[in-house]
């Protein structure tokens, strides 16, 4: 798995979202590479990972992670990201400083008892459109993201950006990676988890109703959330330097 390695200070591993790679992590890991020394991972079959069969199977994944990252680390997940980062955090407590989840989530998908959140028919759609058109769906999934945003035009703009600087992920990896999102619930590992955890909601995502932060609360009353205003599925990207004020003032805080 291709890690990249940039800057100095403290650990962090950031993993990325659905369908990007950890270029998408630019301006934000420019910002906090002055601070901290950052392990941008590329997840498999996207960036310059390779892909092979199963690999988002997250057993497998968390393992092949521990080989690759710091004895211990801080953690930021973005979306799919999110779940990699809960996964290990549960996993492997003792090499999990603290945890940022961005935008993300422990279940993805609208249950009975879980209602701010997705319906699963507009994930199995994007599934299912994969197979006519990558290129379209992912431009769609782009728009989804950026949908509400204050600056929405823009982050529709440098999340193309992104995705165009690296050869596109690999179809297998897309369609595991819905799979993920469509079938993972890891709520009951997120309530588990011992590490000090920060939450990042964008008010306006579409994808993560900002609403689900009483549900954090519910499963970690000590959660730390932040809500940053006017923003989307990518707070990172329409609000840099917000997202950098609220992570490293959790991260630094003792």
């Amino acid at each position: 798995m291709h890690i990249k390695v940039m800057g100095q200070g403290p650990d962090l591993v950031m993993v990325h979202g659905w369908s990007m790679h950890s270029a998408v992590w630019h301006q934000l890991a420019e910002l906090l590479a002055q601070n901290f020394t950052l392990h941008l991972v590329d997840l498999p079959g996207h960036g310059e990972s390779e892909w092979h069969e199963n690999a988002f199977e997250m057993d497998s994944l968390v393992d092949e992670l521990v080989e690759q990252l710091p004895a211990k680390a801080h953690w930021v997940g973005w979306s799919l990201g999110g779940l990699v980062a809960i996964a290990f955090a549960s996993k492997l407590a003792d090499r999990v400083n603290k945890l940022v989840l961005l935008a993300a989530t422990p279940c993805f998908v609208k249950t009975q008892n879980w209602s701010h959140a997705m319906d699963a028919a507009v994930f199995n759609e994007f599934a299912d459109n994969l197979n006519e058109n990558q290129q379209q769906t992912l431009q769609r999934f782009l728009m989804l993201q950026a949908r509400g945003s204050a600056h929405s035009r823009d982050t529709i703009r440098q999340l193309s950006e992104q995705l165009a600087k690296e050869t596109p992920a690999k179809p297998e990896a897309l369609k595991a990676g819905l799979s993920v999102l469509i079938d993972t619930d890891i709520r009951n590992q997120f309530k588990q988890l011992s590490c000090p955890i920060k939450v990042i909601l964008g008010q306006r995502d579409t994808l993560i109703p900002v609403a689900v932060a009483d549900d954090f609360k519910y499963l970690q009353a000590s959660s730390d959330i932040t809500v940053i205003e006017s923003a989307g599925h990518a707070p990172f990207i329409s609000h840099p330097l917000d997202c950098q004020v609220a992570i490293e003032s959790f991260l630094n805080d003792q």
